[in-house]
């Protein structure tokens, strides 16, 4: 999870001086913009409640998804995050191509430690911040929200499901039948894999990021996109990823837990991010897992196929099911 990183009250004033600069001239040159017809809509969220007057016009998205609900949605940002792990060489993720115009949307910076600077979202002029994923703290929602209006994550950080992303989405860009369509074609994708792959059902499974250079798993909590997509197709969750879920007064999306015990994401199936060419039944910690040694265990090391995973969305998920679904099937069927 991205660490907070306070800005102080000069940026604030910095970023509203320079939205006052730019918006005459970025109303000329806007791109594809929302639909004028569900205006007013006020949308609750895990700071508040934001209210948009008026259908936006220039919207910059931040974290993951979002760009990719809008381009579905046939709607083009001014702004979203440039891309470095999983994406093209143009900082775009590769399921996402065909959505992204370079001379309508700016890349701007997006730190893997901190949120995007303040300032650099204001040159933008954006008169709506999507953001129903990316966690952040309320000092920078604040100070955001001094730039523009800003639809914030629901709940708890990182945790907001891919359906509530893609519902308040088209809620903020008066497009919810478009949104609810993209909802039900996913939905459907999901049911058809799971009465395609009847071995996936009640199989228990548990997803872990692997750290190789501490010795260490990061264990997907049940509140995860991640590990609810895998759900949906049938799979339930490890009792010991449910365990470790019980154990969390921080209601966080992962725990970290050694190698030394990884009894507690035993599972049928285990999907397992590595680095290239990781060996699983190498790690003497690892081999003793069941899944290891029946290869009931899917080990994904190309960068792409990790990020696609990672973001759960109406086009991210069809693209990366179509990679996956044959190690996962064969994975279940060995852990028959």
């Amino acid at each position: 999870m991205k660490r907070s990183r306070l800005l102080p009250a000069v940026a604030a004033t910095a970023a509203l001086a320079l939205v006052a600069g730019c918006s005459s001239d970025a109303d000329s040159d806007a791109p594809a913009a929302a639909s004028s017809g569900a205006f007013p809509v006020t949308i609750d969220h895990a700071f508040g409640s934001t209210t948009i007057d008026a259908a936006p016009e220039r919207i910059v998205t931040m974290g993951w998804n979002a760009q990719d609900i809008l381009g579905a949605l046939d709607i083009t940002p001014v702004g979203q995050p440039k891309y470095t792990y999983g994406a093209d060489e143009n900082g775009v993720m590769p399921w996402a191509q065909e959505f992204y115009d370079a001379d309508a949307t700016t890349l701007y910076e997006d730190p893997a430690a901190g949120e995007p600077d303040v300032e650099a979202l204001a040159t933008l002029a954006p008169d709506l911040v999507l953001a129903p994923y990316e966690g952040f703290p309320q000092s920078y929602y604040d100070t955001l929200s001094a730039v523009s209006p800003v639809v914030a994550y629901p709940g708890e950080a990182w945790q907001t499901t891919w359906q509530d992303q893609t519902t308040m989405i088209g809620e903020a860009v008066g497009k919810p039948t478009e949104a609810q369509a993209l909802i039900d074609g996913m939905g459907q994708r999901l049911a058809s894999e799971a009465e395609a792959n009847p071995e996936f059902a009640g199989k228990t499974v548990a997803v872990v990021n692997l750290d190789t250079d501490t010795g260490q798993a990061n264990v997907y909590m049940p509140s995860d996109p991640r590990v609810q997509v895998l759900n949906e197709m049938g799979f339930v969750n490890a009792p010991g990823v449910v365990a470790l879920d019980e154990a969390d007064s921080a209601d966080t999306f992962f725990s970290t837990v050694s190698l030394e015990n990884v009894q507690s994401f035993d599972a049928d199936v285990i999907v397992a991010f590595t680095p290239e060419g990781y060996d699983l039944a190498s790690v003497p910690a690892l081999a003793t897992l069941p899944a290891v040694a029946s290869g009931s265990a899917v080990a994904l090391s190309d960068e792409q196929v990790i990020a696609g995973l990672s973001n759960v969305n109406p086009v991210s998920t069809p693209w990366v099911l179509d990679r996956i679904l044959p190690q996962l099937k064969d994975a279940a069927t060995k852990a028959a």
